[in-house]
């Protein structure tokens, strides 16, 4: 027996708030959440009985007069229902329904999560040191019983002996499926040999993950990401990729993140941190040290290869691997609405994350590539924002604007058939950074050190004599900082960052027009 009458007792959700992270993401309830909740986003549901008997102050979000019934909630309202320690006060006769109820409002594909003391680990009832308030002991197979008394669709996917430290638990973790009643947690086996990689970011961050995780495959690591909406869908078909550790925004508070990172590490072979390879190593972020360093220096410290960096901490060979994986429904759609298109296509991802990405070219050159070249066309990409980027193309049919029309996997999917690429520092040029057809990129924040050393066959333009908060009076080719905004980035009438209105139209349109033609050149021969 693991419990002790002399241990940790109370704040039994508090022992199992890190394994259950990735079965409790948006909304859902905390059912008997007692005096706090597991986590913020949980909505409290409690009958405040223990306020009556031991004077615990319990305040839920939603107080019931008993978890059996649950009507306040519909049916199909949660994405899930977590419980630490509660059924067994109610009486076994009764469990079955309180299950059922607790199904009802879990919409499809949703989970019951349940933590509960195992008599294994615990005092039965009657035995000295067991809760008086207990109706029944927990065991597997009583706990299965009333499931599939409970007359509900389920498969068990995950189950553990929770017995280590302070814990005399079980834990389980029930799937709302369509029919039947399944335990898969039995069928699974651990791999041989695993790898965790955690990155949470934007297009580009995983698009740049993405060489990493090839090269961990290469050496047969099983590959576990954890991640975080919407990053998730740009790797959603990477095949190096085993399974996904999904959790939302802010789900686990930041300054919690590490102890997080600590409880699931011990799980694998090998853990690769990548959160922060970038943003906040060599991308300084306001309110740190390093954005506030001079810029010479900063350039001095942080001018290295992005990608090459990632490698490094993952402890594998420097083989620049960056793909965005089409599924074959989406790379027959792309051939499809390349095929309505001129001879020679090109893409220009408008404006990235930040507001300093974003040239103010566009228009002219776009123009006079609509006369230099008879047969090419452009399609202008990107999100909502990108939009107004596009006003007065309307009436141009061999212009395509397409921003907020696509989604980010069509887009990166489209970006593998066209003839050239053209466009700011973006997931979507990141997307294409190893293609062999042309690209001409506009960097920012970043130098081709830190980015575009290693893409083949790509122009950089950038700004050389920009005075600014990050580069000071020029004195760095590149701030290196993150922008969230304007304060500490240079805006021009126009709201363009200094360091895009410096890189010339003249110039600009020089590099490109070279590069379309010698591109043309060569798909005639």
């Amino acid at each position: 027996m693991v419990w002790k009458i002399d241990g940790p007792l109370g704040n039994e959700s508090g022992k199992i708030k890190w394994e259950i992270v990735k079965w409790t993401r948006g909304k859902g309830l905390d059912i008997g959440c007692g005096v706090c909740k597991t986590y913020p986003h949980f909505i409290g549901v409690d009958n405040r009985k223990d306020t009556a008997l031991f004077g615990q102050p319990i305040n839920p979000d939603v107080t019931v007069d008993t978890a059996e019934k649950l009507d306040i909630f519909a049916s199909g309202s949660m994405d899930f229902c977590f419980s630490s320690h509660l059924l067994e006060h109610i009486e076994y006769e009764a469990v079955p329904g309180a299950l059922k109820e607790w199904m009802r409002v879990i919409k499809p594909r949703g989970y019951l999560v349940l933590y509960l003391p195992d008599e294994d680990e615990y005092p039965k009832i009657g035995e000295p040191g067991a809760n008086c308030d207990h109706k029944w002991n927990v065991s597997y197979d009583r706990l299965l019983d009333a499931m599939r008394a409970s007359g509900t669709s389920w498969d068990l996917v995950d189950f553990q002996k929770r017995k280590e430290d302070f814990e005399y638990s079980l834990f389980f973790v029930f799937q709302k499926v369509g029919s039947g009643q399944h335990t898969s947690w039995q069928k699974k086996k651990r791999p041989e040999k695993t790898c965790a990689v955690v990155r949470y970011g934007a297009m580009g961050d995983l698009i740049q993950a993405s060489s990493v995780l090839a090269g961990l495959k290469k050496q047969g690591y099983h590959i576990t990401l954890f991640t975080s909406p919407p990053g998730d869908a740009i790797v959603r078909f990477d095949p190096n990729i085993d399974e996904f550790y999904l959790q939302d925004k802010d789900q686990v508070p930041n300054h919690l993140l590490g102890e997080f990172w600590a409880y699931h590490r011990p799980k694998y072979d090998k853990w690769v941190q990548l959160s922060e390879s970038v943003e906040g190593s060599l991308l300084a972020l306001p309110g740190r040290a390093l954005h506030e360093w001079p810029p010479a220096l900063r350039h001095k410290f942080l001018d290295r290869n992005y990608l090459e960096v990632q490698h490094e901490i993952a402890g594998i060979p420097y083989e620049p691997a960056m793909r965005f994986y089409a599924t074959e429904e989406e790379k027959k759609w792309a051939r499809k609405e390349r095929s309505r298109m001129g001879e020679f296509v090109i893409a220009w991802p408008l404006a990235g994350s930040s507001v300093h990405k974003t040239w103010g070219g566009l228009d002219n050159t776009i123009a006079a590539l609509m006369i230099d070249f008879p047969k090419l066309d452009v399609v202008l990409l990107g999100g909502e924002a990108s939009v107004l980027l596009e006003q007065g193309w309307e009436k141009e049919p061999r212009v395509h604007r397409r921003s907020g029309k696509w989604s980010q996997r069509e887009s990166m999917a489209f970006m593998d058939v066209v003839d050239m690429a053209i466009g700011p520092e973006t997931g979507l040029m990141n997307a294409a950074a190893q293609l062999p057809y042309p690209k001409v990129i506009f960097l920012s924040h970043s130098t081709d050190e830190n980015l575009t050393r290693d893409w083949p066959n790509t122009h950089v333009l950038a700004s050389k004599h920009t005075v600014c908060p990050g580069r000071g009076n020029n004195e760095a080719p590149a701030c290196h900082q993150l922008h969230y905004g304007w304060q500490h980035c240079k805006a021009t009438a126009d709201k363009l960052a200094q360091c895009q209105a410096d890189i010339s139209g003249e110039e600009a349109y020089r590099v490109i027009w070279h590069a379309v033609t010698w591109a043309l050149e060569k798909k005639v021969a």
